[in-house]
C-alpha cells in the first residue's frame, strides 16, 4: 500500500475566504508532510502503551474476546515490553529510536517484521502479538489515524502557508526542505503525548490534538526538526554567559507560545476564534506559570515587530525565573 503523504482536500480549498490572504513562507518553500499510518509502527506503540498503562491492557481484554492463545501471546508480549522498554523514554532511548527507524517502513500495510534489523526477541513477539492486534484493535486505530490525517491535511492546504510564515519569524528559522515524515498511532502511551526527532510521532486518539488543535500540533511537531534550533543555541549561549545551567525550558515556552499565537492569527482570518493548545491544557497556568510576564513583556513585542529577537532572548534570560 502506497503511503499518505501530502494529501490536499479540494473542499478545503473550495470554502469561501475572509480577511487577509495567507502570508507566504518566509524560506519560499512549503513544508512537506510525509504522513504514514503503519501497521507495525502502531503495533510497536500499542504494545508499549500496554506496558506503561496496566490498567489500559486491562481494559482492552475485557472489551475484546481473546483466545487462550491470543491472551497469552498478548500477555507475554506486553511483559517483554515492561521489563525492557515502558521505563525508558521513546525519544531519548537510543535503542527505542533505532527501533522506531527501523519500523519506519514504507510500506504501511506491512505486518510481518521478518527480516527487518530488530533485536531477536522484539522481532518474535511483534510476530507473535500482529494477529491479535490486527484482529482487535488495528482496523478502528487505522481509521482514527487516517481520519486524523484528512483533517491535519485540510486543514494545512488552507492555512498552513500562513502558519508556516508566521513561525518562521517567530523563530528565525526554516522548515526542512526536504518531506518530513509524520507517522500517526493511536496513542503513544507517554504523558507529554506526540515527539519528534527527525520524525514525528502523533497519537491520533489524544482528545487534545483533535479539531483544530491537529493543525497546531502538526506544526509544533515538525518544527521541532530544524526550525527550533536558532532559538535553542541563542538561549543556550546566553545561559552560559549568565553562568546559568543550560537545561532551561524557556525555549519550548517560547516555541509553544510562537506556533499557538500563528495557528492563531492564521485561523482569526476566517473569523475563527482559536485557543492555543498550552492554553487550553493548561501549561501557562501550572509549571510555566513564571515564563509569562517575561513572554508578555519581551517576546510579544518581538513577534510584533517592536525590538528584536537578540534584545527579547537576553531580556529574559536575565530575569528568568529561580531554578
Amino acid at each position: 500500500m502506497r503511503p499518505l503523504f501530502p494529501v490536499l482536500l479540494a473542499a478545503a480549498l473550495a470554502a469561501p475566504v475572509h480577511g487577509a490572504p495567507p502570508a507566504a513562507s518566509a524560506s519560499g518553500q512549503r513544508i512537506q508532510f510525509a504522513f504514514h499510518s503503519g501497521f507495525l509502527m502502531n503495533l510497536h506503540h500499542f504494545l508499549y502503551n500496554l506496558a506503561t498503562h496496566p490498567e489500559r491492557l486491562a481494559a482492552f481484554r475485557q472489551a475484546t474476546t481473546l483466545s487462550a492463545q491470543e491472551a497469552g501471546a498478548l500477555q507475554q508480549a506486553v511483559t517483554f515490553y515492561h521489563a525492557n522498554y515502558a521505563e525508558r523514554d521513546l525519544l531519548f532511548d537510543k535503542d527505542l529510536a533505532a527501533i522506531k527507524r527501523v519500523l519506519s517502513v514504507e510500506d504501511d500495510d506491512r505486518r510481518d517484521p521478518h527480516g527487518l534489523a530488530l533485536p531477536p526477541d522484539l522481532m518474535g513477539h511483534l510476530r507473535a502479538s500482529a494477529p491479535l492486534y490486527a484482529t482487535y484493535a488495528w482496523p478502528a486505530q487505522d481509521a482514527a489515524n487516517r481520519a486524523w490525517i484528512r483533517a491535519a491535511a485540510a486543514l494545512d492546504a488552507r492555512y498552513g502557508p500562513a502558519v508556516q510564515a508566521g513561525i518562521e519569524k517567530g523563530l528565525g528559522a526554516g522548515f526542512p526542505r526536504t518531506p518530513v515524515r509524520v507517522d500517526l498511532v493511536a496513542e503513544t502511551g507517554t504523558r507529554q503525548g506526540a515527539y519528534t526527532d527527525l520524525q514525528a510521532v502523533i497519537p491520533s486518539g489524544r482528545p487534545s490534538y483533535q479539531g483544530l488543535a491537529a493543525l497546531e500540533m502538526l506544526y509544533h511537531e515538525t518544527s521541532h526538526v530544524q526550525t527550533t534550533e536558532p532559538l535553542e543555541a541563542a538561549i543556550g549561549t546566553r545561559l552560559k554567559a549568565a553562568d546559568r545551567p543550560d537545561d532551561s525550558e524557556l525555549w519550548h515556552v517560547l516555541q509553544f507560545y510562537t506556533v499557538g499565537r500563528a495557528v492563531a492569527l492564521a485561523l482569526g482570518r476566517d473569523g475563527i476564534a482559536y485557543r492555543p493548545y498550552a492554553d487550553s491544557v493548561g501549561l501557562f497556568k501550572g509549571h510555566w506559570a513564571p515564563f509569562v510576564p517575561l513572554i508578555a513583556a519581551e517576546w510579544q513585542p518581538w513577534l510584533d515587530g517592536k525590538t528584536g529577537e537578540d534584545e527579547a532572548i537576553a531580556h529574559m534570560v536575565a530575569h528568568l525565573p529561580p531554578e
